[in-house]
């Protein structure tokens, strides 16, 4: 088998992640189906990650996976640890990753609260209203001004478009 096959399996495994995770979203949670999926969706994203332990967007899924299935008690540090390092810069995953972040911080451990930090900066710089709308949608206020407080322009205009514009963002 030729590397170029090995991902064309990772990739099918890491298709079929999406598909589990997807249509586990749209049934009952707590439902045999439910759970059924959840864990098709986690198995298929570490069969990717085993394959192409550089898929990024396998480990974003495996945390999503993991608090559809277990809620508020879901480790997902690692996996959060995980797709920071391999996609620290792609626009495709920032956001959701940060969404999740913010959601989580108060269990985060620090390497990972630190990571977050820079990519609330980034996000601010190619997505500012979506930050102040997940700002707000997660109370995280202070954990954003505090991340932004070493670049003070960034901060600045930031408080704007939170204090200053709700109508806009």
């Amino acid at each position: 088998m030729s590397a170029l096959d090995w991902y064309g399996l990772a990739q099918f495994e890491s298709d079929l992640g999406i598909l589990n995770y997807t249509l586990a979203r749209t049934t009952e949670r707590g439902t045999d189906t439910h759970r059924k999926l959840i864990a098709g969706a986690i198995e298929a994203d570490l069969t990717a990650i085993s394959l192409a332990p550089t898929a990024a967007y396998s480990w974003l899924r495996l945390a999503q996976a993991h608090i559809e299935r277990d809620g508020r008690a879901a480790n997902i540090s690692p996996y959060l640890r995980m797709s920071y390092s391999m996609a620290r810069y792609d626009p495709r995953v920032v956001l959701t990753r940060l969404d999740i972040a913010l959601l989580f911080w108060n269990d985060l451990p620090e390497d990972v609260q630190r990571d977050t930090d820079e990519q609330i900066r980034l996000v601010m710089k190619w997505f500012p209203r979506e930050l102040v709308r997940y700002t707000r949608a997660r109370n995280r206020l202070a954990q954003v001004r505090a991340a932004l407080s070493v670049e003070p322009q960034a901060r600045a205009r930031f408080n704007l478009m939170y204090f200053l514009r709700r109508d806009q963002t």
